[in-house]
């Protein structure tokens, strides 16, 4: 079917830019009752008339240039593909889908995607930003390759490796009255619970885990607020609206209170569909991951949760 519509292009290209069929033909070293029924069949197949027979010199309709842009740009895509598929299989290029919320991106994606860049030009990043929980799905339904991000307390369809634990901690409006050194039972945050909270959406891995600490505790806590940015999140307490908890950040103007890791942490994961196997291109990225967040390989094992 390619070679046959590749032929036909030939033929309306010559017929274009030559003005007669003798000419296309003698150009293409064929015959012109050859050339007469390729254009014939593919006039029939189509329905409508590729050339202007009663034109002096032979011309394309406008049906039939038409047709022939459309064949080129077909001929010109498979070309690209093919040289694509070429690279694959000679291991010159690659293709890595990853997905990440955008708190996720912000944090780690410029160190992390700077560095894989450098070291592996040859393959591309192809980067979806979602919150965390429609980031894991995204794996788990294959329409992504891998997951960077919290690890969730109720996902059971990932091969993983822990990148890092990650604190939490309570950040306040810089006029909160609350002050503590470090909270080290749930009961302290107590007094907070009549304060507005702003909270991680569910539609976060973040929010779930929050979310179960406060049940176990028996926190019963109304969120005046739930969003999906944290960096959102961080902004409303530093302007007054409120408190939250959140995984301590780096930079703020907030009050910051740390949470004890025996209270509540989280594993910063890498993840990827149990029933994928890892590729060169999912290799490579580990081993920069690993070299980003100083992870001794020999260490790092790929666990699942059963």
């Amino acid at each position: 079917m390619a070679s046959s519509t590749n032929r036909l292009a030939e033929i309306l290209s010559a017929i274009r830019d030559l003005g007669s069929i003798t000419a296309a033909a003698q150009h293409l070293f064929v015959s012109q009752p050859y050339i007469s029924r390729t254009v014939k069949e593919a006039e029939q197949q189509l329905g409508i008339q590729l050339i202007d027979r009663t034109a002096k010199p032979t011309r394309l309709t406008y049906a039939g240039t038409q047709y022939l842009m459309g064949l080129e740009k077909i001929h010109r895509q498979l070309t690209d593909l093919d040289q694509t598929m070429r690279e694959l299989a000679q291991s010159k290029s690659g293709h890595i889908s990853i997905a990440l919320s955008e708190s996720m991106a912000t944090q780690i994606l410029p160190k992390l995607g700077s560095h894989f860049l450098q070291q592996y030009p040859q393959y591309h990043l192809d980067i979806h930003e979602m919150p965390s929980a429609a980031a894991e799905r995204a794996v788990t339904d294959n329409q992504s390759d891998v997951y960077i991000g919290p690890k969730s307390p109720h996902h059971r369809d990932f091969f993983y490796r822990i990148m890092r634990d990650q604190a939490f901690s309570v950040l306040l409006p810089q006029t909160s009255a609350f002050s503590l050194p470090r909270i080290e039972t749930a009961q302290q945050l107590t007094p907070l619970l009549t304060q507005p909270f702003i909270g991680c959406d569910l539609q976060m891995v973040l929010g779930e885990i929050i979310r179960d600490f406060m049940a176990t505790h028996q926190l019963f806590l109304q969120p005046a607020l739930t969003l999906n940015s944290l960096t959102t999140i961080q902004r409303l307490v530093e302007q007054g609206g409120g408190w939250t908890i959140l995984p301590t950040p780096d930079h703020t103007t907030a009050r910051v209170i740390p949470i004890t890791s025996n209270l509540l942490t989280y594993q910063l994961i890498m993840a990827h569909r149990t029933s994928k196997a890892n590729t060169p291109e999912m290799m490579a990225f580990l081993r920069v991951a690993q070299q980003a967040f100083d992870i001794d390989p020999r260490r790092q094992v790929k666990q699942r949760d059963d």
